[in-house]
């Protein structure tokens, strides 16, 4: 009896299926590590509060955060500016919680395919983190690559990772989030103050006329005083000069300098019930606008004693010249409204 040809194909295909698998599960390239779920970094796992540098490196872009002696975590590469905490503690609590999930492939041809190719490259899409202790000691290091979510092994999340002394690369369960530009880093946040802790706003410009608006309550309608009298603050105008001073941001920042080339717009004094005062001043500089800030050292207590020290960057106001963006210089604008009257 004559051999069904279908019957052969079929056998020839299951052989060649089944050699397939056997040639990927011995491969080096494909192989799931006989130690699944190990810690990729197990001294930055046993120890996390230990980490006071964060080094992270990724073509021309080289970026150092050190934790300074009041525990603050600043950018070295921005004059030691306050780093966002929030975000430097995530990665590493990210880092410390990563696992082996499988070995991947050892040959630097296939890196770029995964994300780890050498991240010296001005083109790399790999990025370089290193994470140490006080004394120098490494807590962490790694050359990470792509990220995926839902894969076909079962993990939810998933990076490609390779030491950068090693050719072994690794897949490893988790995520890390490293944003590629220095101000994404920073704390941002200049000012956090809610609208209903305001008091009293004192306004002037450099024409020397003033303004001055006072509230008896935190629910209460403000009552101002300029040249032109006193009368009862349109809501629209102090909803968003109160949004200026409330939720205040930055889109750079320098240390603190005046310029000849900035133009002084408007100063302005702010009192809280608590009876903490800020003082700023706005400025024009060629198309970005600048604040500056001046701030008494028994509102700094007053305000680390409501808790609020390690969510604002108080301390340093008045080492800095903030560039906010247009939409809330805008918003500081609308007190010249008020110093310049007609507004019954």
């Amino acid at each position: 009896m004559r051999p069904n040809p279908s019957l052969i194909l079929f056998l020839l295909a299951v052989f060649s299926t089944t050699g397939a698998l056997y040639s990927i599960n011995i491969s080096e390239d494909y192989q799931r590590t006989t130690a699944n779920d190990v810690q990729v970094f197990p001294r930055l796992n046993a120890k996390p509060e230990a980490a006071k540098v964060l080094v992270i490196e990724t073509g021309g872009l080289k970026l150092k955060f050190k934790q300074n002696k009041d525990s603050v975590w600043v950018a070295e590469d921005k004059f030691k500016y306050p780093a966002s905490s929030k975000l430097i503690q995530k990665v590493i609590s990210q880092l410390a919680d990563m696992r082996k999930i499988a070995v991947k492939t050892r040959m630097p041809s296939r890196f770029n395919q995964i994300g780890v190719e050498p991240y010296q490259q001005a083109d790399a899409n790999s990025v370089f983190v290193k994470l140490q202790a006080a004394d120098g000691e490494i807590l962490a290091e790694s050359i990470f690559g792509a990220q995926f979510r839902r894969n076909n092994i079962g993990v939810a999340e998933g990076t490609f990772i390779r030491h950068p002394k090693e050719q072994q690369a690794w897949l490893a369960s988790g995520s890390i989030d490293i944003p590629s530009d220095l101000l994404s880093w920073l704390d941002t946040r200049i000012l956090n103050i809610e609208s209903n802790e305001i008091k009293k706003i004192k306004l002037w410009d450099k024409l020397g006329r003033t303004a001055v608006m006072v509230r008896s309550n935190d629910g209460g309608r403000f009552i101002y005083q300029n040249r032109d009298g006193i009368g009862y603050l349109d809501r629209e105008i102090a909803k968003n000069l109160f949004e200026s001073l409330t939720k205040l941001s930055f889109v750079d920042v320098l240390p603190r300098k005046i310029s000849e080339k900035w133009q002084s717009i408007l100063d302005f004094e702010v009192e809280a019930y608590s009876g903490s005062k800020i003082a700023g001043q706005l400025f024009r500089g060629d198309s970005r606008k600048i604040l500056q800030f001046s701030i008494e050292e028994n509102a700094l207590k007053k305000i680390a004693l409501r808790g609020l020290a390690d969510t604002i960057a108080y301390s340093e106001l008045n080492k800095w010249s903030y560039f906010i963006p247009s939409w809330q210089a805008e918003r500081f604008l609308e007190g010249l409204k008020v110093i310049e009257g007609g507004l019954q």
